[in-house]
């Protein structure tokens, strides 16, 4: 594959070389990442304490798409609001992208949180008509079925569309010639794909027991456009659980789950996750769920423990191959005043499920700083002024050291295999 030797001597040299607490600006190894004086990213290597051998499973797979040009690895982000908005995930994204030549792939999994009257990522605008009401998996008091998403719109129009066009640098990469809608299976609605192009011929297939109906393209569109039309009355609703837009070319994907608000106990509330989940065939799934957690008065370290063990089951369930990462909790203050104590009782549950589970734990923590860093994220511009969530520029810092620890991984994978 072209340039996989710089690739490799790239990500070897990222594996033995101590990151430093500098401000870095590289051109010749894309790897490097920026940082500031307050942060900490000597902090930020993947901790792998019990049974690693699911990232095995995972570099393999790096190896076929990196070294041979062959073949597709799927990520999958889940969390609450730091995810929804598609900004960390997005900087994560178009780093597994564009590390090497010819391994774009597509945009995968999205979400019109539009409909649901929340705030979509900026990176792709729907379009729709009908009338459509959202429920997330943030409401404790409601039982209806939720998938891997966490929300979901329903509508009880006879007929509804809906458009998803891509903007922003984004919008070349992410061409698509299959797509798969999302939807509570009911044979009094049918869902349909069309173009503006009449020479575009799209095969239609339903998947009763997956939950979904796909299509597939003779050729990469730019845009998905779809019809929904109740075909009897029968039924007098149809539910959309999201869109996963895919291409038959090698590379990243990297599917953003986050619903605003939403802690483990929300994500448990998702009674079709596991089943949803195994349709994005994961790799590596990212767990970024807790500030939630941390905020709540009532908070349990032993609760929250717990409900993340069984999040780790039901990924297991969806691929037991699947490598897990957790990502402990960014900095935040209760009513911006005092700093949330609970980040760190979060980090320790984390270590716990690293020994007894198998999975890797990031110190998002610790490389912002440590307790008390979001003051001085937030005066460089970096973090909003409710000390919680960060800005554009800050999920962008946090996307670039992630996607730097976990390449460091592979790294030393790397040089073992070179020994």
């Amino acid at each position: 594959m072209k340039g996989t030797a710089v690739i490799i001597a790239s990500l070897i040299a990222l594996a033995t070389r101590a990151q430093t607490t500098a401000p870095v600006i590289s051109t010749d190894n894309p790897l490097r990442v920026a940082t500031k004086p307050f942060m900490n990213p000597a902090a930020g290597h993947l901790v792998m304490e019990g049974d690693s051998s699911a990232w095995q499973h995972l570099f393999d797979r790096m190896d076929r798409l990196l070294l041979e040009g062959r073949g597709q690895v799927n990520v999958v982000h889940v969390g609450g609001s730091h995810v929804q908005a598609d900004m960390w995930s997005m900087e994560m994204r178009h780093r597994f992208q564009t590390v090497a030549p010819g391994v774009r792939a597509g945009r995968g999994f999205i979400f019109p949180f539009n409909m649901a009257k929340s705030n979509n990522p900026w990176w792709y605008n729907p379009e729709y008509t009908g009338s459509w009401t959202g429920l997330r998996n943030v409401v404790r008091t409601d039982s209806s079925t939720l998938g891997a998403a966490g929300i979901s719109v329903t509508t009880r129009d006879t007929l509804s569309t809906i458009k998803v066009s891509f903007r922003g640098d984004a919008y070349p990469g992410y061409a698509f010639n299959s797509a798969r809608v999302l939807h509570h299976m009911d044979s009094s609605y049918a869902v349909t794909a069309w173009d503006i192009d009449p020479t575009v011929r799209i095969a239609r297939r339903v998947d009763t027991l997956g939950g979904y109906t796909e299509f597939t393209y003779d050729r990469y569109m730019d845009t998905l456009r779809l019809r929904i039309e109740r075909t009897d009355s029968t039924q007098r609703k149809f539910t959309l659980g999201g869109i996963v837009l895919g291409s038959d070319d090698p590379g990243f994907f990297l599917h953003a789950l986050g619903v605003n608000g939403a802690s483990t106990s929300s994500w448990l509330r998702c009674q079709r996750f596991t089943e949803d989940l195994a349709l994005l065939k994961p790799d590596l799934v990212i767990f970024s769920v807790g500030i939630n957690d941390a905020h709540d008065a009532n908070f349990s370290a032993k609760r929250y423990e717990d409900n993340y063990r069984e999040l780790i089951r039901r990924v297991r369930q969806a691929n037991p191959k699947a490598a897990i990462l957790l990502t402990t909790n960014t900095d935040s203050y209760m009513k911006r005043r005092y700093v949330n104590k609970n980040g760190g009782a979060v980090r320790d549950a984390m270590l716990r499920l690293s020994m007894t589970e198998g999975v890797a734990v990031w110190d998002a923590l610790g490389v912002m700083g440590g307790e008390g860093s979001m003051r001085a994220w937030e005066k460089a511009g970096l973090a909003k002024r409710d000390r919680v969530h960060l800005t554009r520029e800050g999920y962008t810092v946090l996307g670039d050291l992630l996607f730097a620890a976990v390449m460091e991984a592979y790294g030393q994978h790397l040089k073992l295999a070179a020994r």
